[in-house]
Order: C-alpha cells, then structure tokens, then sequence
C-alpha cells in the first residue's frame, strides 16, 4: 500500500468514529435534592447576563427545583481568559451567584432557597464542572 493510500484510510477511519456528545452540564438531579424541571439551550444572542456575546460558544439555562427553585445559566467561553475577565468585572446582584470553573462561567439565581441546599447544590456544580474543565 502506498504512502497515499495508507493517509486516505486512516483520515476515512477517523472521520467515520462517532462524536463524542458535547458536555451536559446540567444533570438530572443536584446534591440529592435539586429536581431539574427545565433545561434550554437559547441562542447566546438572548443571554440575560453581561457576558461578550463572541466570546461565548454556547448557552445552556436549567431550572431546579427542590428546597426553593433556582436558574441557572451555564456559557461555554472560547477561553479561560474570557471567564476570568468576566470574574474580575462581574457586579454582585441579590440572591445570585456565580463561579468560572476553566471555560465555563455559570450564573445561579435563586428564589426562597434553602440556605444549606443551595451551598450544596453551588458545590456540586463547581465540582462537576471543574472536572470537566481539566484537560483529559
């Protein structure tokens, strides 16, 4: 087999594997007691958050229910940069929260919430996408 011929099978071998599905970072279920409810993926142009509308790759909300109900809004950022930027100039607003775990910046706001379970819930979400930030 010529050189030709062994590059044109191995690029059809790897354009034939399947994707892997892109990163969920909403599950079902939140430090045991979130319930998800509600899960969309609005086009970043609707994005409530002060976020660079071209720094942002994609926009997932959910809404949880559980001891209260919360929103929370996941943006996957081009850059880690970006996250960090937004930290630095982000102005705090009552009952919201937010965290830059690599190439994410995640907003949660909250309605009536149970102060522990929120806590939880906050950790949980930093945890599982902090996991997904590290380099595989």
């Amino acid at each position: 087999m010529t050189r030709r011929s062994s590059i044109f099978a191995a690029l059809l071998l790897a354009a034939c594997r399947e994707s892997a599905p892109p990163f969920d970072p909403f599950p079902g279920t939140v430090a045991g007691v979130w319930r998800r409810t509600e899960v969309r993926d609005p086009p970043v142009s609707e994005a409530p958050d002060p976020v660079p509308r071209t720094s942002v790759r994609r926009l997932r909300t959910a809404v949880y229910e559980g001891p209260g109900r919360l929103e929370a809004r996941a943006y996957e950022l081009t850059s880690s940069a970006v996250g960090l930027d937004l930290v630095q100039r982000w102005r705090p607003s009552a009952d919201t929260v937010f965290f830059n775990p690599g190439r994410y910046f995640v907003v949660i706001k909250w309605q009536q919430a149970d102060r522990k379970a929120l806590q939880d819930f906050v950790r949980d979400m930093e945890r599982r996408l902090g996991s997904a930030a590290k380099p595989q």
